[in-house]
C-alpha cells in the first residue's frame, strides 16, 4: 500500500507543471471574461515565444549541470544587429538596408559566436560557469548601448517579421478571422524538436550523463567538455532565434529588448522540472512552465492585478520552483538510496526498507 502511494507520489511531482497549467487554465478562465476569449488563448504563447527559446537554450545548460545567464543580452545584441543591418538611418539603422536572409545570417553568426565565446572560456580555461555568464550579461548588454547607439531600430521587411509576427492559418470567426500565429506554431515544435534530441539521441544522453555525474561519465568515455561547448552553442543559436522573434514581433530593436528575462527562463525551466543541480528533467515539462508563466502574464493583468502583486507573484513562481526542484533532489537521492540499501546484505535483512 505504502509502496503504491509513493507512486503516485512521484507522478504528481513529475506532472505537476501539467497540472498547474490546467488549474491556471480554468480558473483564469472561470472568473475572467477577457482571458477566455479565442484570441487571447491563441496568442498567449505568441507573445512569450522569444522566452521559450531562452528556455530551450537553459534547459539545455541545466542539463548539463550549466548555466547561460547571458541569455537575454544575447537576445537584445542579436535584435538589435539584425535592426541596424535593415532599418534605413532614418529609422535608426546603419542604413544597409540588406536583405533579410543576410540580416538573420548575421544574427545567427552573433549567437553562436556568443555560444562559442562562453563555451571555450568554461571549458578551456575552467572558469566558473555562473560568474563567465554573468559577466557575458553586462558585456553583451554594454554592446547592444554601445552599437545602437541608445537608439531604436523599426520598420523592418514582412519577411523578416514572419515568423515572430506572421500568421500561419486564419480561422473564419462572426467578426473577422482568428489568425493562428506562427510563432506559437514554431514555439511549439522546437520544444517538441529539443526533447527529440535530448531524450532519444546519443547526443542527449551523454548530457544527462555528464549533469549527474561527470565523473562517471568521462569514466565512460564520454568527452564532456565536447559536450558542454555544443550546449553553449545551442544556447547561442536559441539566443538567435529568440532575438529574431523578439525584433519581428514588436518590428523594432531597442537598447532593453529582453532586459529582465533572466530570471522568467530560470524559473519557466526549474519549474518545469529542470532540475538545478544538473541530469535531470525534460523539454516537454519546460515548455510546461513557459505555458504557465504566459498564462499569468497574460491572466494577472486582465484580471487587473496590481504590478506589485504580479512582480510579488513572479517572485513567489520562482521561489516555488527551487523550493520544488530540492524537494525532487531529496526525494530522489532518498529513493537512490533505499535502492542501495536493499541490494546489501544489511539492507536485505531490514524489512522497512521499501523499493518503489
Amino acid at each position: 500500500m505504502k509502496s503504491k502511494i509513493n507512486k503516485i507520489i512521484y507522478f504528481l511531482f513529475d506532472n505537476l507543471i501539467w497540472i498547474l497549467v490546467l488549474a491556471s487554465l480554468i480558473f483564469f478562465s472561470a472568473f475572467s471574461e477577457g482571458f477566455r476569449t479565442p484570441y487571447n488563448l491563441v496568442n498567449i504563447l505568441s507573445r512569450t515565444a522569444a522566452l521559450g527559446m531562452l528556455v530551450i537554450g537553459q534547459a539545455f545548460a541545466m542539463i548539463t549541470a550549466n548555466f547561460d545567464l547571458s541569455s537575454e543580452s544575447g537576445l537584445g545584441l542579436t535584435a538589435m544587429v539584425g535592426g541596424l543591418l535593415l532599418a534605413t538611418v532614418e529609422n535608426g539603422g546603419l542604413g544597409l538596408e540588406v536583405s533579410p536572409a543576410v540580416a538573420i545570417a548575421a544574427m545567427l553568426a552573433v549567437g553562436l559566436a556568443i555560444g562559442w565565446i562562453n563555451g571555450n572560456l568554461i571549458t578551456r580555461l575552467r572558469m566558473n560557469n555562473l560568474i563567465v555568464t554573468i559577466a557575458m550579461l553586462m558585456i553583451l548588454r554594454g554592446l547592444v548601448y554601445i552599437i545602437s547607439p541608445g537608439a531604436t531600430a523599426a520598420f523592418f521587411p514582412e519577411s523578416f517579421k514572419w515568423l515572430g509576427a506572421g500568421s500561419l492559418i486564419k480561422i473564419p470567426q462572426e467578426k473577422g478571422f482568428l489568425a493562428v500565429p506562427v510563432s506559437t506554431v514554431f514555439i511549439v515544435l522546437a520544444f517538441i524538436v529539443a526533447h527529440i534530441v535530448t531524450r532519444y539521441t546519443q547526443f542527449g544522453r551523454n548530457m544527462y550523463a555528464i549533469g549527474s555525474n561527470i565523473t562517471a561519465a568521462k569514466d565512460a568515455g564520454i568527452n564532456a567538455d565536447k559536450v558542454t561547448r555544443q550546449v553553449y552553442l545551442i544556447s547561442g543559436f536559441c539566443m538567435a532565434i529568440a532575438g529574431l522573434l523578439a525584433a519581428g514581433r514588436l518590428d523594432s530593436a531597442t537598447p532593453r529588448v529582453g532586459a529582465g528575462l533572466i530570471f522568467p527562463v530560470q524559473a519557466a525551466a526549474v519549474v518545469g522540472g529542470i532540475s538545478l543541480f544538473g541530469g535531470r528533467g525534460n523539454m516537454l515539462g519546460a515548455m510546461g512552465g513557459l505555458f504557465l508563466w504566459s498564462i499569468l502574464d497574460v491572466g494577472l493583468p486582465i484580471m487587473k492585478v496590481s504590478p506589485f502583486w504580479i512582480e510579488t507573484s513572479r517572485g513567489l513562481l520562482l521561489l516555488f520552483a527551487v523550493g520544488l526542484d530540492a524537494v525532487r533532489v531529496q526525494r530522489m537521492r532518498k529513493r537512490a538510496l533505499a535502492e542501495s540499501l536493499s541490494q546489501s546484505e544489511i539492507g536485505m535483512a531490514d524489512t522497512n526498507i521499501i523499493v518503489n
